[in-house]
C-alpha cells in the first residue's frame, strides 16, 4: 500500500511581516539611542577632564603667587596717616560688575615674579588678577605681573590671559578669627591694617547643568597681624 505524505507549505502574513519589521526598528532605535547616550557621556567626561586640567595649572600659578606673597612687617611698616603715602606693598581685594555680573579682583604684591619676554630681571612683583568680558559674553581671566617701580594699572592687553571663556571669578578672604570678606584692604582700619590668614578661590565654567565649580583655599606663608 503506498502511503503519499503531503505538506503544505506555509510563508509569513503581511501581519507577522510587519511585527518583525517593528520589533527591528525598536531594536536599532534602543541601540541607537544607547550609542548617542555613550558618545554624549563620552564628550562630557572628555570636557569635564579638560576643563580640570585647565584649572589645575591656573591654581598652580595662583598658589605660587599667594604662598610667596610678600608684606612689609612693623616696625617698617607704619599706619597710614593723613596725606601720607599709601603701602605700595599692599593687598587690595575688591568686587566690580563685569559683564553684568560680579566678579573678584585682587592687587598684591609677591617674590613669585613671571620672567615674560625678554626681560632677565628678577625681584618682588605687583601681581594684578582681573577678568575682562569677550567675544562670546563668558569672562578671560588675566594675571597682570609688574616689577618696581609699581607705576601701572592692569589693561588687558599686554598681560596674559590665566583662562578663558569663564562664567564665575570669587576670592574670599579669611582674616586671623576664621571670618571671610568678600573684600580686603591691608593699609585700611577696617582690616586692622593686617593681612588675611588665607584666600579662597572659585572658579565657574559653563552654566546650567553644564556649569562647573573649582574651588581652593590658598593660606599664606607670611602674616602680618593687627598693627596697633
Amino acid at each position: 500500500m503506498n502511503k503519499f505524505v503531503t505538506q503544505s507549505a506555509t510563508g509569513f502574513t503581511f501581519v507577522e511581516v510587519m511585527i518583525a519589521i517593528l520589533i527591528f526598528s525598536l531594536v536599532i532605535t534602543t541601540l541607537f539611542s544607547s550609542f548617542q547616550a555613550f558618545i554624549r557621556s563620552s564628550d562630557a567626561v572628555k570636557e569635564s577632564i579638560t576643563r580640570t586640567e585647565k584649572i589645575s595649572a591656573v591654581f598652580k600659578r595662583m598658589h605660587r603667587d599667594i604662598e610667596e606673597i610678600y608684606m612689609v612687617q612693623p616696625p617698617r611698616y607704619k599706619k597710614p596717616v593723613f596725606n601720607s603715602d599709601p603701602d605700595p606693598f599692599r593687598l587690595t581685594g575688591s568686587e566690580e560688575i563685569v559683564g553684568g555680573q560680579t566678579v573678584s579682583s585682587v592687587v598684591f604684591s609677591s617674590s613669585a615674579h613671571a620672567k615674560i619676554g625678554m626681560d632677565p630681571r628678577n625681584g618682588v612683583a605687583q601681581i594684578f588678577y582681573y577678568t575682562k568680558e569677550n567675544d562670546n559674553n563668558t569672562l578671560d581671566l588675566f594675571r597682570g605681573d609688574t616689577l618696581q617701580p609699581f607705576a601701572r594699572e592692569p589693561d588687558g592687553c599686554g598681560d596674559p590671559v590665566l583662562c578663558t571663556d569663564i562664567s564665575g571669578f570669587e576670592l574670599l578672604y579669611t582674616d586671623n578669627d576664621g571670618e571671610q570678606h568678600r573684600h580686603w584692604d591691608s593699609d585700611s582700619a577696617e582690616f586692622a591694617y593686617a593681612f588675611p590668614a588665607s584666600i579662597e578661590i572659585r572658579i565657574v565654567l559653563g552654566s546650567g547643568d553644564r556649569e562647573q565649580v573649582f574651588e581652593t583655599a590658598i593660606s599664606l606663608m607670611s602674616q602680618r597681624g593687627t598693627v596697633e
